[in-house]
């Protein structure tokens, strides 16, 4: 049997694979002597041998040996895929093979191994691409159900809200909700307290903020994004890369009056739905103020690897994005 597990939600496919593990034991292997598990790195030919062994090895006082392999198959080139796949050739019908890898679907799917091998009888795949809408509400659910965090449906919306589609940080600001309400309902006040707007929302709203002159938003934004503990050289990189991002915006707008979201997603290697935000928000700007915003952050960043405290450079620059929307 070979199963192939893979997406880019990285949680789901390292814990579908730990759940097949788990089955496995509980059925053929309760001491745990015909499980094999590896990791391929950079050596992908030194662990050949290793790899290729125990998937040909036959069980040990058992009817069946699985045989685990993490980041395979999207490290493999083409043209290094052919010894690999004639030492997969031989696995006999006991070996129950998983590979297992953090890539997206569509980059998998076109890797040799992939193609050679999952046309063959008795071949599994999960697909686990990053979770959207009503399957992401759903999932999350069923977490802080397995967290056992009590958490209603709107509250739910609010989290998924600040922290997007990340699998790993909805599971961990669920236990780090489900501990702080200790049993009790999470409050809506529970998750502005102590979940953080991931980072692009929070930026976006930051810069619409300075952009249209609110003085008083902005530096009630700053005050938050200090009060949630965020690191001076964070905010200022944060900012930095934004003007940046807003430059190019520009340029490309400028060129291009009728330029789209795809137009922005494509040459600034963004997510469309960043560049959604970035192509409403860069309408505010000239390239004159940004490019004088632009020269103050280098300014300030070579002042910051001489000495400059952090957080006066993060003050000036937010004074100077005032003074100049």
């Amino acid at each position: 049997m070979i199963i192939f597990i893979y997406g880019d939600d990285t949680l789901r496919v390292k814990e579908r694979a730990s759940e097949m593990r788990q089955k496995f034991a509980d059925k053929f292997d309760p001491a745990g002597m015909n499980v094999d598990e590896f990791v391929v790195k950079d050596g992908l030919d030194a662990e050949r041998g290793a790899v290729i062994g125990a998937a040909q090895a036959s069980p040990f006082l058992a009817e069946k040996r699985m045989v685990i392999i993490r980041n395979l198959v999207s490290s493999l080139k083409k043209a290094e895929s052919k010894p690999w796949l004639e030492g997969f050739s031989k696995v006999p019908s006991s070996t129950i093979l998983i590979f297992a890898d953090s890539v997206t679907p569509a980059a998998l799917e076109k890797s040799e191994i992939f193609k050679v091998l999952h046309d063959q009888p008795d071949v599994h795949t999960y697909s686990l691409p990053q979770l959207e809408g009503g399957e992401l509400t759903s999932w999350s659910a069923a977490r802080a159900k397995f967290h056992g965090v009590n958490i209603s449906s709107s509250v739910l919306a609010s989290l998924l809200a600040r922290t997007g589609n990340d699998s790993w940080r909805i599971d961990a600001e669920l236990q780090k909700l489900g501990a702080y309400a200790a049993h009790e309902p999470v409050t809506p006040a529970m998750v502005t307290a102590l979940v953080r707007v991931e980072s692009d929302e929070d930026i976006f709203a930051f810069m619409d903020a300075l952009a249209s002159g609110q003085a008083v938003k902005t530096l009630q934004k700053l005050s938050e994004e200090r009060a949630a503990g965020a690191d001076a050289f964070q905010l200022f990189g944060m900012l930095a890369r934004q003007i940046r991002l807003l430059l190019q915006a520009r340029a490309i707008l400028d060129l291009n009056p009728k330029a789209q979201k795809q137009d922005l997603a494509d040459g600034l290697s963004i997510h469309p739905f960043v560049a959604q935000k970035l192509l409403t928000e860069v309408r505010s700007w000239s390239a004159e103020k940004l490019e004088s915003l632009h020269g103050l952050a280098f300014k300030l960043d070579k002042s910051m690897k001489t000495g400059l405290d952090p957080d006066i450079s993060v003050d000036r620059l937010v004074t100077s994005f005032l003074k100049v929307s």
